[in-house]
This record gives structure tokens, sequence and C-alpha cells, in this order.
């Protein structure tokens, strides 16, 4: 047992008229072409829509818990020591990112063990706060 629909294009059906579903198709077909199109873009040119990267709050080492305490940014990996200044706003340290190639190096509190993280096509990193927090988006 199927629904008719009538040849013309406004009589009713339990599916609403043939004009709506033809307009709500097109719609859908135009917003899921303009998607593809800006995903496919920003695959293409290399600037993939980055997630933020955040320094773990805390590390295991040696079966001890140790908290986030400090964070530093650098321009390329932290052998090269390319160390970047912060901005200081208030209680945060700020990084305004542009034409660098950032790491994140998340210290702990208690250990030498630190985290880096290659914080990939962000614009901004922030540390600071209380509990200390360290992130890139």
């Amino acid at each position: 047992m199927g629904i008719r629909r009538s040849p013309s294009t406004s009589e009713p059906s339990a599916l609403g008229t043939d004009t709506e579903l033809k307009q709500t198709t097109g719609i859908n077909s135009m917003w899921s072409s303009k998607a593809l199109c800006v995903l496919l873009y920003a695959w293409a040119s290399g600037t993939a829509l980055a997630a933020p990267v955040a320094c773990p709050v805390s590390v295991l080492d040696s079966g001890v818990r140790h908290a986030l305490n400090n964070a530093a940014l650098y321009d390329g990996p932290p052998d090269q020591m390319a160390t970047l200044a912060p901005v200081r706003a208030g209680r945060v340290d700020r990084w305004d990112i542009d034409q660098i190639d950032p790491y994140l190096v998340c210290k702990y509190k208690g250990t030498a063990k630190t985290i880096t993280l290659h914080a990939k096509n962000v614009s901004v990193c922030a540390a600071g706060m209380t509990p200390f927090r360290a992130r890139c988006k």
C-alpha cells in the first residue's frame, strides 16, 4: 500500500504537497553542496578547521599524579629554542599567533616530565587562571 500523489503540483499528500517536497529537497541539496565545497576547499588548501589544543590538567609520572602549573609556546619544535614571550592580560598570558608554527609545551609541578603539543591552524594561545590551564584555539 503506497501513498499516491496527484500529477498536480499543489495537491496534498501524506508528506505535504509536491511543491513543498521539491522546495525542501532543493534547499537541503543546496546547503549540502555549499557545505561540501567549504570542506573540500579547507582540505585542499591545507587550512583544515582546527580543534582546540589544550594541555592535560595532570600527568602521571612513576605512579604519582602531577598538576599542570606552567606552559610555554615555541615557534617550531622546542629543541630549536625559539620561545615566544606572552602578552599579560589580567591573570592570563596570551600569544596571538601569526605566521608561526606553534608548539605548546605543558609543564607540571614536581616533575621534569612535559607534554608537547603541535598546535597547527590556531590563531591564539592562552595560559593562566586558577586552576592553571593552557590552550590554543
